[in-house]
């Protein structure tokens, strides 16, 4: 299995590897010969978030993700009218489910972009998405136009230290981001940030936690949060300490269950904005 990507470099090849841009452009898989040249034609396209991440964290391996695209550079309302005569499945959050033969893709028109509309975010360039991702580990963008991978300096770091945090608090579905969260502490082993440990000890105290079990228990096949106590989450998520200078707490370390669930799916975009 691959370890996390070291450069900027070595994970630019790995999303290329993806997406088949590494072959030649006759190559006839699904990627490169329908949804592409199929995005590519209502605008520029990026890719965004968890497959990126997926990718930096264990490369090809650890991807469980569907593939999250943003269109920019075109009029939105000619998006939004190709998006409908694809029976294209519009979600709360501004995009469209597209359901490929062997893939699921979710597509945002950079204009619709969550954070833009609902006046949190000033959004007018690819870049910008960086600021708009609930979790700082999705806010990566690489611009196919450009081939450039887009990330914060210190994007790769957070990553190796196992530290995850919060880059935009506010979203539509805080239960859904919260579910989310918990599901990574679990599967991935990985440190709160202090943003995000504050986020879940605050909606862990405001929320019923059984409509939370039977959130997760609806979106995943494998149901998580039901092997998990309320009250030992939150004694361990106000346990912060620091590690490599960043405050964090350790909810839930080791879990138990991991090696007998099969490969999860962490995210559905039914509990998430974009990332």
């Amino acid at each position: 299995m691959a370890s996390i990507a070291a450069t900027k470099e070595v994970l630019r090849k790995r999303v290329r590897r993806l997406l088949r841009l590494d072959r030649p452009k006759n190559d006839r898989s699904e990627l490169r010969a329908r949804i592409l040249p199929c995005l590519q034609s209502l605008g520029e396209v990026a890719l965004i978030g968890g497959a990126i991440r997926d990718l930096a964290r264990s490369g090809r391996s650890a991807f469980a993700s569907d593939l999250d695209f943003v269109v920019y550079g075109s009029p939105p309302n000619r998006f939004r009218d190709v998006m409908v005569s694809m029976n294209a499945k519009a979600n709360r959050f501004g995009g469209y489910a597209v359901q490929f033969q062997g893939w699921k893709v979710d597509v945002w028109h950079l204009e619709d972009t969550w954070a833009r509309t609902a006046g949190l975010r000033r959004v007018e360039q690819i870049s910008d998405l960086l600021k708009c991702t609930f979790f700082d580990w999705d806010s990566v963008v690489f611009d196919l136009r450009t081939g450039e991978l887009i990330f914060d300096e210190d994007y790769l770091f957070r990553l190796s230290i196992g530290v995850m945090n919060v880059r935009l608090s506010e979203n539509p579905n805080p239960d859904g981001s919260l579910v989310r969260a918990l599901r990574r502490a679990a599967l991935w082993n990985v440190r709160f940030g202090w943003e995000l440990t504050e986020f879940s000890l605050h909606h862990l105290e405001k929320r019923d936690w059984e409509d939370l079990v039977e959130r997760d228990r609806s979106a995943f096949p494998d149901a998580i949060l039901s092997h998990l106590d309320r009250a030992d989450l939150v004694r361990k998520l106000e346990d912060v300490d620091t590690v490599a200078g960043v405050v964090s707490s350790f909810p839930i370390r080791d879990w138990g269950w991991q090696q007998t669930l099969p490969l999860p799916r962490t995210d559905r975009t039914i509990l998430s904005p974009v990332g």
